[in-house]
């Protein structure tokens, strides 16, 4: 008889246990979807502030009739000037190029960019150097992008 119960009152523990872990679990839950909903609402609103800034960048362009133009205006290198450009024609690119290891170069792009009005400007990317916004570090055009490792859930 106290084997017998000894059995139910060690089921009655692992009973409790789990509906600890499962009770845990769940406050984990609700609270990582709190903590996902602001983290998506920022991703949006980086989205929307990119997008104005490839505006911005495109009605300089216009003016002063040159990509180079409006990025030495920016602040910033053709390379990224081209990036948010990029954002113009297709939207859905803005939280594509925002992700970690999208780094691409300068010197990957043709060497002779076209104006506003079609006509090929002089304008050439002897930049072989950009900085990578997501590591701080100085990547070359020939460079791999860090890749993140992979996370295992559990």
């Amino acid at each position: 008889m106290a084997s017998t119960q000894a059995r139910m009152t060690a089921r009655a523990r692992a009973r409790a246990a789990q509906q600890k872990v499962v009770a845990d679990r769940k406050a984990r839950d609700e609270k990582n979807m709190g903590s996902l909903t602001d983290y998506f609402a920022a991703a949006e609103q980086i989205d929307a502030a990119r997008l104005a800034m490839a505006r911005a960048l495109d009605d300089i362009r216009g003016r002063e009739g040159t990509l180079s133009a409006a990025a030495t205006l920016a602040g910033i290198t053709t390379g990224e000037v081209r990036k948010l450009l990029a954002l113009l024609v297709d939207p859905a690119a803005a939280s594509a190029s925002a992700d970690i290891g999208d780094d691409t170069s300068d010197s990957d792009s043709d060497a002779a960019t076209e104006s506003r009005d079609g006509s090929a400007s002089n304008e050439t990317d002897d930049s072989t150097a950009t900085s990578d916004a997501t590591t701080s570090k100085i990547a070359t055009g020939d460079s791999v992008p860090d890749t993140e490792p992979a996370t295992s859930q559990g």
